[in-house]
């Protein structure tokens, strides 16, 4: 660990010796809401990255989910495919897609905590800014925040009229639309409309068995906002949103584990190899074109199954937002109601058969209102206080369905989890001196989760009028009566943090701090064919442990934030087997792991190495360690390295953007980002053949007009064409199946935006 620190102070080193030309100019300003009030992020004890809407506008994001690509520490992938994206920060997350199931790092959009996993693939269009805090945020920020928070801030109306549109061209077909307008509609009353539209007409993977290009995509997004302001002492702002996601479900690439004719696993699988030639699953199948973006799926008629499907995703929500200004301090009030409802036919195995293939359908629902008191004296004591109540239901509506066909069994699947979060609040910050300050903040909590489930068997239905019977093989509560649950959850927790920060002097701080997070129990809403599978998780901890230091260099034109930092990870929740209690064998429970240690560190450096050349640099490293006895931590064949998932040991990322005025007064900037991700897997189970470590460069050439209303861009993403594994499921398993999910190939596009 030592040597990667030293490396990573070299690549920052070296970056600020390199620039010895920069001129008298500073860096812009970022003012974050890290801390529930607008703050430089300089001035913030807190890792945190954070990006404007020019700098979103430069990377060309579409999607939270690719903020990850320039955060130090930060993964973010699409846990079935398209769908339910898994957020970790520095190791700490959950791998799951069940809506029932909530992330161990927070999303909130607009102040809002997003309640489920189906929630959080939010679209990045007409944003103000996203920020990414890194670690426990127990006070603030409160529910799930174990690993750390994501803020996504919309940009507000406002009294000046101005707006923008843009319209992308690019492979696949693919059309992309953003627009916005806003302003005054009298001297207290602004309004912004904003839209997103994304229209892919050609698949970028080949299905060979309906001969079909297969990954188009079709999504619409839309916010409408009214913001009243009558006075200086009083604001408030309603937003209405909604999504629609009809697009492809994306198609997966297929693994065998078996050998042929079987006998068990095969030896490449076991040598820590993928070999299609040689590995095969249980019904014999194997995908041998070596092609990752072709494969044989499943088109079963009538079923949901074929090459026709579509997600029938659609999100709906409303927020409202008053600020009231007090002699001594502000209220804050957040309202909101949002409702989800998600439908995914899903080709799980990357077979022809109906295999191991599913329809997932979810209705998640949440109501939550938030109320903060902020001081705004000027004193050596500022204090947060507030308190939050909410409550969100997810149920399977209709049924899931299990396509297991050519295995002889067709499950079907229904639950329903309603739960009840509540919450106090505080935080104090003494200024100890001019230059020390002690930070000291605590939570309170109360979960309730009710639960109700069953699993079962269609039988029959062979001929015409053969009449299918739904045999019930597990339930919560047992629908045999025979295994004792508890179908109900009630926990009351504590989370805080003590922090204290120097000011060495006007440009430097540095921080230290210890916080806790807590993240409550739930169920298990899967696919169970045994009650006791239904036994309730119990909460996860984290205790975190970190120094830090932010500094301004050179006049202004640099800065660097650094942190290392240490956790106690106990409880992390997580599929693994255990022994069953009903004489059942062992079962692979969703359940609570012994506990893990990580350790490690990251910096970010920003510099003007001129007036118009601006570089962006961040580095990772990341030590984790199951600790947990669990049968299948050593992996399927006894090569695991018992890290955790989606924590590379160590990751860099780089943009850089130069400015080129022109003698007509237009401008061209040319911009390139770069991401490299150390060895790491994407699941608990460290199966060595799925280790990745991989890289993705893009680049992006923009010409403004002379008035800056007009521009035109030219972008191409993944330019080393790299074979980008987003996520794999299910290698080593008894079926002898598993799958890779494949990011896009090499992409091209052009853009024009017009601001008014």
């Amino acid at each position: 660990m030592k040597n990667r620190l030293y490396s990573v102070g070299l690549i920052l080193a070296a970056s600020v010796a390199f620039s010895p030309t920069v001129v008298a100019q500073e860096l812009e300003e970022i003012v974050v809401t890290a801390q529930r009030r607008a703050q430089d992020m300089q001035d913030v004890p807190i890792m945190v990255s954070a990006f404007t809407r020019d700098a979103v506008r430069d990377l060309g994001w579409n999607d939270v989910t690719l903020v990850a690509h320039q955060t130090p520490n930060l993964q973010i992938k699409y846990s079935w495919g398209n769908s339910m994206p898994a957020y970790t920060i520095r190791g700490v997350g959950m791998n799951s897609f069940q809506a029932s199931d909530q992330s161990s790092v927070a999303l909130f959009i607009d102040d809002v905590f997003q309640t489920s996993m189906v929630s959080m693939g939010a679209h990045l269009y007409d944003i103000e800014r996203v920020e990414v805090l890194k670690g426990p945020q127990g006070t603030l920020f409160g529910r799930n925040t174990n690993g750390g928070a994501v803020n996504y801030l919309t940009r507000a109306p406002s009294q000046e009229s101005e707006g923008f549109m843009r319209v992308d061209y690019g492979s696949y077909d693919r059309i992309e639309v953003e627009t916005a307008v806003g302003g005054a509609i009298n001297d207290n009353w602004s309004a912004r409309l904003s839209g997103f539209t994304v229209q892919q007409g050609e698949g970028w993977v080949h299905d060979r068995v309906s001969g079909k290009d297969v990954g188009e995509v079709n999504i619409t997004a839309g916010r409408a906002q009214l913001l009243y302001e009558p006075s200086e002492d009083f604001s408030a702002r309603f937003i209405l949103f909604g999504s629609q996601d009809s697009s492809h479900p994306v198609y997966f690439q297929h693994i065998g584990t078996n050998a042929i004719g079987g006998g068990g696993s095969c030896q490449a699988m076991m040598e820590g190899r993928i070999d299609p030639f040689t590995c095969v699953d249980a019904l014999g199948y194997s995908d041998t074109d070596g092609d990752p973006y072709a494969g044989d799926y499943t088109n079963a008629p009538n079923t949901h199954i074929d090459a026709d499907m579509r997600l029938d995703n659609t999100n709906i929500g409303a927020t409202v937002i008053i600020d009231k200004t007090f002699e001594t301090f502000d209220l804050t009030s957040v309202s909101h109601w949002q409702s989800y409802d998600r439908w995914q036919p899903k080709e799980s195995d990357g077979n022809p058969a109906l295999f191991v293939d599913f329809l997932f359908a979810s209705d998640v629902s949440a109501v939550s209102q938030e109320i903060r008191l902020t001081s705004t004296t000027e004193s050596n004591f500022n204090w947060i206080l507030g308190a939050s109540i909410a409550k969100d239901s997810a149920e399977e509506n209709p049924h899931r369905i299990g396509y297991l066909d050519d295995l002889g069994v067709r499950f079907g699947l229904t639950y329903k989890q309603e739960r009840l979060n509540a919450a106090v609040f505080g935080q104090g910050i003494w200024e100890l001196s001019d230059k020390l300050r002690l930070e000291v903040g605590g939570r309170f909590l109360y979960d309730d989760v009710d639960f109700y489930a069953r699993t079962y068997i269609d039988v029959g239905g062979g001929g015409v009028n053969d009449e299918v019977v739904e045999f019930v093989v597990a339930g919560c509560p047992d629908p045999a009566g025979v295994i004792p649950l508890d179908c109900a959850l009630d926990d009351t927790a504590f989370t805080g943090k003590i922090g204290l920060d120097y000011s060495v002097d006007d440009d430097t701080m540095i921080y230290g701090s210890i916080a806790t997070g807590y993240k409550p129990g739930g169920f298990n809403g899967g696919l169970n064919t045994n009650s006791e599978l239904y036994t309730p998780y119990q909460e996860e901890t984290v205790t975190a442990l970190e120094l830090g230091i932010k500094t301004d260099l050179l006049d202004g034109r640099a800065q660097l934030n650094a942190a290392a930092f240490s956790y106690d990870y106990k409880g992390l929740q997580a599929a693994t087997p255990r022994p069953a209690q009903n004489q059942a064998g062992v079962l692979n429970f969703l359940t609570n792991l012994a506990a893990a240690d990580i350790s490690g560190a990251e910096a970010e450096f920003r510099v003007l190495v001129t007036e118009n050349i601006e570089l962006n640099l961040g580095a990772s490293i990341l030590n984790t360690k199951n600790n947990d006895p669990g049968a299948n931590f050593d992996g399927p064949w006894g090569q695991s390295e018992r890290r955790l998932a989606n924590a590379p040991k160590n990751s860099f990322n780089a943009a850089l953007a130069w400015n080129v005025p022109n003698s007509d007064g237009s401008s061209w900037r040319f911009f390139t980002d770069y991401v490299y991700e150390g060895d790491h897997w994407k699941q608990i189970v460290n199966v060595k053949a799925l280790m990745v470590n991989q890289s993705l460069w893009n680049a992006r050439a923009t010409w403004t007009s002379a008035d800056e209303k007009w521009s035109l861009s030219a972008y191409g993403k993944n330019l080393s064409d790299t074979v980008y594994i987003m996520d794999d499921l299910g290698a080593g398993v008894a079926l002898g199946w598993g799958v890779q999910v494949v990011g896009m190939p090499r992409t091209w596009g052009i853009s024009a935006r017009y601001e008014f």
